[in-house]
């Protein structure tokens, strides 16, 4: 390969003018922290910094002081994919972690192929599972042995999704969704499986999202689903979308039963606003989760940062850094064979609770599925946990 090949060169180099290579271990990260999704990359990095922090409290990796070289993204495929080069060809690192949106997770694919570095893969959601002629993210590269995938799949979101909303009662459902890689799949599952279940799903609507290109005006998709008079609204979209699409229903008097959506991440400030109350979102992690794993997530966050995390990437990338530094702290080397066996084996700590790497359908190395999923509502200004009911920390309340 292009990169074992380089890392050879350096090494004879080095050697040829007596300088050590010992430097510790560096593991990239790709995140927005810029533009549309600056709010779930930087809540990524939050993490990252908190697990970054411990980890070399206890003693780093492999003896020595771990280092991450985070890049940014912006959510934006061409960034992203010059990012991860910088990653291979400038900073020669042989583990990358981080990832958000499954259309920069796409354009990374054959880049991945060609550099196959060990890839421990947060975002990135897409899967072709359920949907006829399309490959999402675990068809494509699914089953390659350096490819560990933390985040739910699609279809596991959607599984959680409709097991909420048929707990709820309603009777009909309507969809609006996002136009790209992201929303068309997932609501092409999510109508599917809502119908499995005996619900009515009346329209099944697109629009385009505020993170690629859209205006942010969504009033005609909106009005559409306003004529239908189903129970629920369900939407799925980035969390660029949260505040101008709801603030949107409001202004057109649109008041289904329950508002449910299912961004990647939701806006900090937007529990404060009036516009809030009443709206359901899919999380995997909350600070109010009732375990002694999230509180003491939380606490440590607090310490550090200033403020509790208000998006579960923030989680999520505190469990891919521990991942690392365990399973390589396992093998004793960087030797990725090594390191790919501990990763398959090994069982991880994290604020949700342990977990392991498992196949999924396709994938041979998935992290999380549909039990990370938390339902939390909008109550006067607190997100309260409302499903499952065995993790609620308050009822649900209909927006009527």
């Amino acid at each position: 390969m292009l990169h074992i090949a380089r890392r050879l060169i350096v090494l004879v180099a080095a050697l040829a003018l007596g300088v050590t290579t010992a430097q510790g271990v560096t593991i990239g990260v790709l995140s927005p922290l810029t533009g549309g999704s600056a709010g779930t990359g930087l809540a990524q990095r939050a993490g990252f910094e908190l697990a970054l922090q411990e980890i070399n409290a206890a003693g780093g990796v492999l003896g020595e002081p771990l280092r991450i070289i985070v890049e940014d993204t912006q959510a934006n495929p061409a960034v992203g994919l010059a990012a991860f080069e910088k990653l291979m060809t400038e900073d020669d690192v042989e583990f990358i972690a981080g990832g958000f949106s499954s259309g920069v997770t796409l354009a990374l694919i054959e880049s991945f192929r060609t550099f196959q570095p060990i890839v421990m893969w947060i975002g990135g959601a897409v899967s072709g599972i359920g949907i006829d002629g399309f490959d999402g993210i675990e068809e494509l590269i699914g089953e390659e042995e350096w490819f560990f995938h933390v985040h739910p799949w699609d279809y596991h979101n959607v599984e959680a999704a409709t097991a909420f909303v048929a707990d709820t009662g309603v009777q009909t459902v309507t969809l609006l969704h996002e136009d790209s890689a992201f929303g068309g799949p997932g609501s092409a599952g999510a109508q599917a499986l809502l119908e499995d279940a005996g619900l009515t799903v009346p329209l099944r609507e697109a629009f385009t999202s505020t993170l690629l290109g859209g205006t942010g005006d969504f009033r005609a998709a909106i009005a559409k689903a306003a004529a239908t008079n189903a129970d629920m609204l369900y939407w799925i979209g980035y969390d660029s979308d949260v505040v101008p699409l709801t603030s949107q229903i409001r202004e057109l008097n649109y008041r289904p039963q329950h508002i449910f959506g299912a961004p990647p991440g939701w806006p900090s400030e937007f529990a404060a606003a009036p516009e809030a109350q009443c709206v359901t979102g899919l999380i995997g992690f909350m600070p109010n989760l009732p375990t002694p794993e999230a509180q003491a997530f939380t606490r440590a966050y607090v310490d550090l940062h200033g403020a509790e995390p208000d998006n579960y990437m923030a989680a999520l990338a505190y469990a891919n850094l521990w991942a690392y530094a365990d399973a390589i702290n396992a093998a004793g080397t960087t030797d990725q064979a090594a390191v790919i066996a501990e990763l398959q084996t090994g069982t991880f700590r994290s604020p949700i609770g342990d977990w392991s790497f498992q196949p999924s359908i396709i994938a041979k190395h998935q992290g999380f599925t549909t039990d990370l999923w938390l339902v939390f509502q909008y109550q006067n200004g607190v997100r309260e946990i409302v499903w499952p009911l065995e993790k609620a920390t308050a009822p649900l309340v209909s927006c009527r």
